[in-house]
């Protein structure tokens, strides 16, 4: 059995959201892959295609894994966390086990959900082995609680728009799936996903700089004002400048680089519009795609040596 699920992509909203304003993501098809193949016995065995790693584990000790022995098992805990929490929820209790073969197109820790995509996948594959159908919304509950088992604290936003797809409005960490004209209008948008830099800092520093930022509620408020401008466009054009002007407004908060800067003043100039996505610090920028332009897009962003990925939403 295979499972595909995609990435995310934070199109508006990015740290606004943690303070209980809105956010707006989409899926994008970036995917990770979960093959599971029945073992005989009380063995799990995890391959890390990606990063040629591999680890047996027993059924019964995956049980009693808890957040202090993760870290152990680094490469591996999102996985494991998922097996323990989809077998306890779904009160499986396996007289054989498996393999999950497990890779992924999406780059890591730069916001696109990577983590939460092998997790998402990881559920529905053990599920689905063990013959127990979940709906999304006990997979997205899942998927929350692995999240947070693992990070202490959790957002719904990457298991949720990973596990409902298409486009979600999220706001004091519930979601709504947003449907009609604006849906259609993003179906015919290109975009591109253009890995700049690691990050230097991990979302957590991230997230304290930002608070203690005097005037961020005001900063905040402008970027809800962008997404109620960007909800009602159909026009690529308006809609790459609102991409621009929450940029500015996240180089307010102080978590852009010159490197995402220079990439989206390059997005800016000679696309639609851009901006950094996810919680800055390095990582990545989306860039909302001319195609009149696109050849020269492509040159001047590949002599900045940066990772190019083309991706549209996944419904």
């Amino acid at each position: 059995m295979i499972i595909k699920t995609p990435s995310k992509v934070i199109l508006f909203g990015e740290h606004a959201v943690v303070y209980g304003y809105r956010a707006v993501s989409i899926a994008i098809n970036l995917m990770s892959t979960v093959e599971i193949v029945k073992k005989e016995g009380n063995m799990v065995r995890l391959n890390l295609l990606d990063l040629n790693k591999a680890q047996n584990f027993d059924l019964d000790s995956i049980y009693n894994l808890n957040p202090s022995t993760y870290n152990k098992f680094d490469d591996f805990k999102y996985c494991l966390c998922a097996i323990k929490n989809t077998l306890n929820y779904c009160k499986i209790n396996p007289n054989f086990g498996f393999e999950l073969n497990i890779s992924s197109k999406i780059p890591v820790s730069c916001g696109l959900g990577s983590s939460a995509s092998i997790t998402i996948g990881t559920i529905k594959a053990i599920s689905k082995f063990y013959e127990k159908e979940l709906d999304n919304e006990n997979i997205a509950n899942i998927g929350y609680l692995v999240e947070k088992e693992i990070q202490g604290k959790a957002s719904i936003t990457d298991t949720s728009t990973i596990t409902y797809k298409g486009i979600l409005e999220i706001k004091n960490n519930k979601f709504k799936k947003i449907k009609g004209e604006f849906e259609d209008f993003l179906k015919n948008c290109k975009f591109l996903i253009v890995y700049a830099e690691k990050r230097k800092k991990k979302t957590a520093e991230l997230v304290n700089e930002v608070a203690k930022i005097e005037n961020k509620d005001e900063i905040f408020k402008e970027i809800d004002k962008v997404i109620n401008e960007a909800l009602k466009t159909n026009n690529k054009e308006d809609f790459g400048k609102l991409m621009a002007k929450n940029h500015n407004l996240l180089k307010k908060l102080n978590i852009s680089t010159p490197k995402l800067d220079r990439i989206v003043d390059i997005g800016n100039r000679l696309g639609f519009g851009a901006k950094l996505t996810g919680a800055g610090g390095g990582g990545c920028v989306i860039i909302l795609v001319n195609e009149e332009k696109e050849k020269e897009l492509l040159k001047e962003l590949n002599k900045e040596d940066v990772k190019i990925f083309e991706c549209k939403m996944v419904e």
